[in-house]
């Protein structure tokens, strides 16, 4: 009886140590769990709030009748009535010079006859 008391109880101790283990982890694991999520709200609020700034910065340059209007000339190419808005057109591309190489060489001759 003594022997088979001395061999169940650290079994007991075990299982139980086990499940306060289980009892004491789980809870601790949604912590976890919540302040990494919490975390990730965070900084997603501080990146909402940086956006909002910038837009509220934004709506205020727009405000100003002098920024539309460079606005409106510069990506718009808009102008008052009776002004003329002129377009300069790109350079046109450098010809293109092939080398003297075998397979070009008929080529070069077919085009320019």
């Amino acid at each position: 009886m003594i022997a088979l008391r001395r061999s169940v109880i650290p079994v007991v101790v075990v299982l139980v140590l086990l499940v306060a283990l289980f009892y004491a982890a789980f809870p601790t694991r949604t912590f976890m769990d919540q302040s990494s999520a919490i975390d990730d709200a965070q900084a997603e609020l501080d990146a909402l709030h940086e956006e909002y700034f910038a837009l509220r910065s934004r709506l205020e340059e727009l405000s100003n009748p002098e920024e539309i209007e460079r606005l409106a000339r510069s990506e718009y190419n808009l102008v008052y009535p009776g002004e003329e808005a002129y377009a300069l057109l790109p350079s046109p591309p450098e010809p293109v010079e092939l080398p003297d190489l075998w397979p070009l060489n008929a080529l070069v001759s077919s085009l320019s006859r």
